[in-house]
Order: structure tokens, then C-alpha cells, then sequence
């Protein structure tokens, strides 16, 4: 008996590395130099019933020097009767190699579990040999990634594999449920425009490219106002169009909203989808939520006090002549 392979997107995309780095890949952990912990709501397909909701929680924490940062992340992804979870840890390490030059590596093990409701689904054949007797199907999948990173001052670039093991069989001999994961590459880069002391503009590319899918591209423009309030666009290939808006509410809370909206295709008829990302960056007092390089310890330089030894003073006693 032949047995069909559906493909589909391997992980939700998300527009919250905006405002997260760490979500779009782990190596970024410690790049801001701070811990940070985000809560993240997707609906994807508004228009479609059964559309896909996935919920994340995420955040890193500095383990040694501003050197060694370890980070985690919890989602579930349910799309109709189709819900996986994913378990995520991470481990980077941040090395200075010229003055405001940094490598960053990374290495994380993400675990997953797909779970298939067979008695909820629309049109299910409840003799096909794959479900006979079982109304939830279970599966579970181990995978790792890497990745390197390169910044310089508002300069960003890096590579990485959010999955090194794949498999890419089309066939299976036996009628079995099995969640399979496909190998996946991802090259990212950004700037940060200083156009004056009030207004900043950054700039993000993203590539993906998931085992025998269409490689996805992102490009991403967000205007920054005295690095508290921002607004932008983010264009998708395949005809999605993002606009966001977010803010730095206070003392290392912050807030950022995206609505993406489909141009043609499929995404044309199944609706907007809503991306919603909640922030907390401990004992953060700055100002400037996106200050790079040099800028994001400006402050802290300024409050260190400097010693200076002064030469001995010796009193002199002059006698009248």
C-alpha cells in the first residue's frame, strides 16, 4: 500500500525577533547584554477555521562574565487537529575579537511532540489503517542546531541550522505515524540607521530554506523614535505584508504588535494573522531600548568613579632673610 507525504511549514514563522533577537535564532543570546524573557501569541488565518494559534515563551540569562548565556523556549503549535509542542535549550558563548567586534556561537537540542486528533477531523477515513482503533496519534522527535554570528557596532550577521538532522524519505514502508523533522538553513542580517539624535531605522534580512520547500525570504524595515516607540513593515515572499507597531513602556517592559496581511494566492482569502510579543528585560534603566555597541553601556561608564593619586603635597618653611 502507497502512502502519501504531506509537506508542510516545519516551525510557525513570527515576526517578535523584531523586538526579540533570540527568536529568530538562539546564537543572539547575551546580544543585547541583558536578560530578557518574551511571552509571544500567534493567529494565523483568521478567515479559515482550525487556522493555526501558537503560543511561545522564551528568554536567556547571563551565566558567566557576559561570556556564557543560556537560554529556553517552551511553544505549542495547533493547527486543527494537528498540535505539536517543542521544548527548546540553548547554550551561547560571546567572544570579543576587536574593540566592538563580537563572535557569537550557539548550540541548542530542541525536543518535539505531535499529537494528531483523529476524532475532531473533517473527512478522516476511520478505516485507514493508520488510525484504525485510535482516536490521538502521538509522536516525538529529537533534533540540535547551531550557529555563528558576527557584530560590529550596528552591523549584524550570522548563519545557522535551526535543525542539523533531517530526513527526507518519501516513503514509508509501514503505516505508521511518525513527526519527522527536515534539515533547515537560515542566513540573517541587519543594520541600524542612526538618522539623527531622535530617529533611528533597522534593517533586517531573513533566509530560510526547510528540506525540499520553497526557501522563504524576509525583509523588514522599522522606524525607531529616542529608541522607545517604533513602527514598520516587513515583506514575506509569497505575498504577505506585515505592519508593525511596539514600545518600550517602561523600566524594561515592553510591548510590539504586527498584523500581516496576505496580497495574493492563498493568503489572499484566509485572513490576517495577529502576532502580539510581551517583554521583560531585567534591571534595564536605559533609555534607548535599541542603543548598540559603545552606546548600550554609555551610562554605566559614566556612573563608575576613577581613583586618582595626587603627588604628595610637602609644606615648606621659608625664613625670612
Amino acid at each position: 500500500m502507497g502512502i502519501k507525504i504531506v509537506c508542510a511549514q516545519q516551525l510557525p514563522i513570527t515576526t517578535q525577533y523584531l523586538v526579540n533577537p533570540y527568536a529568530l535564532t538562539p546564537t543572539l543570546a547575551g546580544s543585547t547584554d541583558y536578560s530578557e524573557v518574551f511571552l509571544n501569541y500567534r493567529n494565523d488565518w483568521t478567515k479559515i477555521d482550525g487556522g493555526p494559534r501558537t503560543f511561545s515563551a522564551n528568554g536567556h540569562g547571563n551565566v558567566y562574565q557576559n561570556k556564557m548565556w543560556v537560554g529556553g523556549e517552551l511553544m505549542t503549535d495547533k493547527t486543527d487537529i494537528l498540535s505539536v509542542f517543542k521544548a527548546n535549550l540553548s547554550w551561547t558563548y560571546k567572544l570579543q575579537v576587536e574593540n566592538n567586534q563580537f563572535l557569537y556561537f550557539g548550540v541548542w537540542t530542541t525536543f518535539y511532540q505531535a499529537s494528531v486528533n483523529t476524532g475532531s477531523g473533517i473527512g478522516i477515513d476511520p478505516n485507514d489503517p493508520i488510525i484504525q482503533g485510535n482516536s490521538k496519534l502521538n509522536s516525538s522527535a529529537l533534533n540540535a542546531g547551531f550557529g555563528i554570528n558576527y557584530n560590529w557596532n550596528n552591523f549584524n550577521i550570522g548563519f545557522s541550522m535551526p535543525t542539523i538532522f533531517g530526513n527526507n524519505d518519501e516513503y514509508e514502508l509501514n503505516a505508521v505515524f511518525k513527526y519527522k523533522t527536515q534539515r533547515q538553513f537560515q542566513i540573517h542580517s541587519s543594520y541600524m540607521f542612526e538618522l539623527n539624535e531622535k530617529w533611528s531605522l533597522q534593517t533586517i534580512g531573513v533566509y530560510r530554506k526547510t528540506g525540499n520547500q520553497p526557501a522563504t525570504i524576509e525583509l523588514s524595515a522599522m522606524s525607531i523614535y529616542q529608541g522607545r516607540f517604533w513602527g514598520g513593515m516587513l515583506y514575506r515572499n509569497g505575498g504577505v505584508l506585515a505592519l508593525n507597531i511596539g514600545a518600550h513602556i517602561y523600566n524594561g517592559f515592553t510591548f510590539n504588535y504586527a498584523y500581516e496581511i496576505g496580497m495574493g494566492g492563498i493568503n489572499s482569502g484566509s485572513g490576517g494573522s495577529h502576532d502580539i510579543t510581551i517583554g521583560y528585560r531585567f534591571k534595564f534603566i536605559e533609555t534607548n531600548y535599541f542603543a548598540t555597541g559603545d552606546k548600550k553601556h554609555s551610562k554605566k561608564r559614566n556612573k563608575k568613579s576613577r581613583s586618582v593619586n595626587y603627588p604628595d603635597v610637602q609644606d615648606y618653611n621659608y625664613k625670612r632673610r
